[in-house]
């Protein structure tokens, strides 16, 4: 998906299931919440039955900031949205909505497996021999060595990483792959997995 215009605060992006608002990671966050609390019922009204997600495009934010956020914006659109790509501010606790997304803090178990309909966020990485399952998306703050399926129940699901290990097994939303991919030079790059015509597409974005 495109970045946004840098003068532009929030930009409504639709589908045939969800429409997606694209927040400018560098804007004041006031001005998110006024744009969004403004803009957000207006989108919401011309097309009610579309899923909402916010992408806030790897924003740091703070975690009762971003739950306060996802309340107002649920009195305004109900429970039909979801929040995704953002960075929680120096905190050990998940945030208040814990529906929003499953929250890992710490490296993955070898052994361990994750099960989940929600989004997977892993400040983390994913070693060899655990495994993620999720219907929705899975984004990791490190590397993945194990196993990783996305999208079981989602079209637009992705995967995130920064480091794609040899021999990785990743999938989503059905296109699958073992990857072998180079690491992004000094991590300042970011893998993003995808699914397109059953095939999986992986591109590589700044992290800027």
């Amino acid at each position: 998906m495109a970045s946004i215009s840098p003068t532009s605060v929030v930009v409504f992006k639709g589908s045939q299931t969800e429409i997606v608002a694209l927040v400018n990671p560098k804007a004041k966050w006031k001005e998110v919440q006024q744009a969004l609390l403004a803009q957000v019922p207006i989108q919401h009204r011309i097309l009610p039955q579309l899923r909402l997600r916010l992408d806030l495009q790897f924003r740091v934010c703070g975690a009762k900031t971003l739950a306060k956020l996802e309340k107002d914006l649920r009195k305004l659109v109900g429970d039909n949205v979801g929040v995704m790509n953002y960075r929680i501010r120096n905190s050990r606790k998940a945030p208040a909505t814990p529906e929003t997304a499953a929250i890992f803090l710490n490296d993955l178990a070898p052994n361990d497996t994750v099960q989940t309909t929600k989004d997977v966020v892993i400040v983390g990485s994913v070693p060899e021999g655990a495994r993620v399952e999720t219907a929705g998306s899975c984004f990791v703050f490190g590397s993945i060595r194990g196993t990783v399926e996305a999208g079981k129940r989602s079209a637009t699901a992705v995967i995130t990483c920064l480091e794609v290990g040899s021999g990785a097994s990743v999938a989503v939303s059905g296109s699958t792959s073992v990857l072998h991919l180079v690491p992004p030079t000094a991590h300042r790059h970011v893998y993003v997995l995808r699914s397109e015509q059953n095939q999986l597409i992986v591109e590589t974005r700044p992290l800027d």
